[in-house]
């Protein structure tokens, strides 16, 4: 769907307001056609003295005795006639500017909501690739251009045009000749507009990009500080953030050299066209073809006809902006589809088994996993080891669905996963990543993720997880953490997080890499909260290239280059004296 049609659907929904707006500028039309009509008329009254004769004027514009008596009623009411159509022309052009303002706002404000929804449901290996500062300035100020520009290019479809046409009416019912005069030279500049149109699409949408580059540069700086300043990088980002902000500054001069070449332009071409209608007018008027007050309500109308001619010659400009900005926010729109929910599709019961059968996965050409076939039962811990790459990620990635297997299948009691809804399936799975992600705000809501759970609950999941005494440090449940919870420790945030999976009491709790940079003291913890979080009839699923972490799970299945090659308990995989005892055997020399 083109560009054009995508904008306009958004603004579908508020069709009743931009119908009254297009009303509002209809009238508005009418009453500047009105003031410019009587400007004749009522110049030359003041000049020459007496009534306001409007019969030359009306004559072949309606029938003779009409164009009389309609003179004649309007005799000495000049002053009151100018005031009322400049009234008149203001209240419609207020209401057009709120009703359609409104429209364009709102409009702008669902496309902004839709993509922020698009985000939250994306593609997490499409949105892994892009920098985050880069899809916030197309959340912000893509969208903001979206907004300014569809402004004014409403306003110049719906009121400039209406108003440009009801003043080209004057003028015709006046003399066509002149507006023909006129209009040769104005349809002239439709070839330069069009071209200037297309270089300034092309750069908006160089100069949106260059903006989003130095987004997402300036949002790498913020994020590591720290380490920028620490390895003495400081000038190395400087000269990154210079590059970048150097191709803006080069984008937005080639944008200042069209734009200033483009508005003169536009405005001679209008000049000469006036030019052409005055000297036409004059013979006229010299030859008695039309009398003088026709070719001073001629030069009025064609005078108002600037402003509304200027903005309908500058709706290239806006509508390049527009296309450019749109293009990128559709863009997101029509990012590939995360992984949804089939037709038909069943809630599904919390699993007493989970199966990976003969699963394969591929990310382009590469293969994370070939032909892994695995179980998980309830009541029991499975640890998932191997070197970093060796698909252990990624069959957490597949039990949460955000990946989807290229071969093979993943079940929940025999039923394929994919048979069911996204959201059943969610909830039976708790997640601790390797970095916990906290959001700026308090406790309750971290924990329960927005949530409506009774308080208690949350102190459950605290307690199990060691996090309590975190949480009343800062104040309680109604306690702030600072954005990625800056304002705690490694282990700290680490807590919290398992405290978060065990909020949601699922049946799968899947530890990613929990304690890989952790103390001793907090390590201890984990492990102690671990124990009880892995209890019962969960299904646990542990992550580690910590081998010593371990110990007590019921089965490790050791992975290399996404192929299982051993699997057992701790005890039968180290008296086989295979890969998973060399690699222990390693770790205990390295760590001695």
């Amino acid at each position: 769907m083109r560009v054009e049609a995508r904008l306009l659907a958004l603004l579908r929904p508020h069709r009743l307001r931009i119908a009254l707006a297009l009303v509002c500028a209809g009238l508005a039309a009418v009453g500047m056609g009105a003031y410019a009509f009587l400007a004749g008329p009522a110049a030359r009254a003041l000049v020459q003295g007496g009534s306001l004769d409007l019969g030359p004027m009306l004559e072949g514009v309606l029938p003779e005795a009409v164009a009389e008596a309609f003179a004649r009623s309007l005799i000495g009411a000049v002053p009151m006639l100018l005031i009322a159509a400049a009234a008149f022309r203001a209240l419609a052009s207020a209401g057009f500017n709120v009703l359609m303002s409104h429209a364009v706002v709102e409009a702008a404000g669902d496309l902004r909501a839709r993509i922020y929804e698009r985000l939250l449901r994306g593609d997490p290996i499409f949105f892994s690739r892009r920098g985050s500062g880069e899809l916030v300035s197309r959340l912000a100020s893509d969208i903001a251009t979206v907004e300014q520009s569809g402004q004014q290019v409403v306003v110049t479809l719906s009121k400039d045009v209406s108003q440009a046409l009801a003043l080209l009416l004057v003028c015709a019912s006046i003399d066509l000749r002149l507006l023909a005069a006129a209009g040769v030279v104005v349809w002239a500049t439709v070839v330069p507009t069009r071209r200037f149109a297309d270089a300034l699409r092309r750069i908006g949408k160089e100069q949106l990009a260059a903006l989003g580059e130095i987004s997402h540069q300036a949002e790498q700086m913020l994020r590591n500080h720290r380490i920028i300043v620490a390895y003495g990088s400081e000038r190395h980002r400087a000269g990154r953030f210079e590059e970048a902000n150097e191709r803006l500054l080069g984008i937005m001069r080639r944008s200042l050299l069209w734009r200033a070449a483009y508005t003169p332009l536009m405005e001679v071409m209008g000049v000469i066209g006036l030019a052409a209608a005055i000297a036409w007018a004059g013979r006229s008027v010299l030859s008695g073809a039309l009398p003088p007050e026709s070719v001073l309500s001629f030069a009025a109308a064609a005078l108002m006809l600037y402003q509304p001619l200027k903005a309908i010659g500058n709706l290239g400009q806006q509508l390049a902006h527009l296309r450019a900005a749109a293009e990128r926010c559709f863009e997101l729109l029509d990012a590939p589809d995360a992984t949804m929910d089939r037709p038909g599709a069943v809630a599904l019961s919390a699993p007493r088994e989970v199966r990976l059968e003969e699963v394969t996965v591929r990310y382009g050409e590469k293969e994370a996993l070939s032909k892994v076939s695995l179980r998980f039962r309830a009541g029991e811990t499975v640890a998932l080891v191997g070197e970093s790459g060796a698909g252990k990620t990624t069959i957490a990635n597949l039990l949460l669905r955000f990946v989807e297997p290229s071969e093979g299948r993943v079940t929940f009691d025999g039923l394929d996963i994919r048979e069911g809804t996204l959201a059943s399936l969610r909830s039976h799975v708790g997640y601790v990543p390797q970095e916990t992600v906290l959001f700026a705000g308090d406790a309750r809501t971290n924990l329960s993720c927005g949530a409506d759970l009774p308080l208690e609950r949350l102190r459950e999941a605290a307690r199990a997880a060691n996090a309590e005494p975190v949480i009343e440090a800062l104040g309680g449940y109604d306690g702030d953490f600072a954005e990625g919870g800056k304002n705690l420790s490694g282990g700290e945030r680490q807590r919290v997080g398992v405290a978060r999976a065990l909020v949601r009491d699922a049946r799968i709790l899947i530890l990613d890499e929990p304690t890989s940079a952790l103390d001793a003291e907090n390590d201890a913890l984990l492990q102690e909260a671990f124990a009880r979080a892995l209890g019962g009839d969960r299904i646990g699923v542990l992550i580690t290239h910590r081998l010593r972490s371990v110990q007590g799970v019921d089965r490790v299945v050791v992975l290399e280059k996404g192929r299982v090659v051993e699997e057992g308990s701790p005890e039968e995989l180290l008296a086989r004296g295979g890969r998973f005892a060399r690699m222990l055997a390693l770790e205990s020399r390295t760590a001695a």
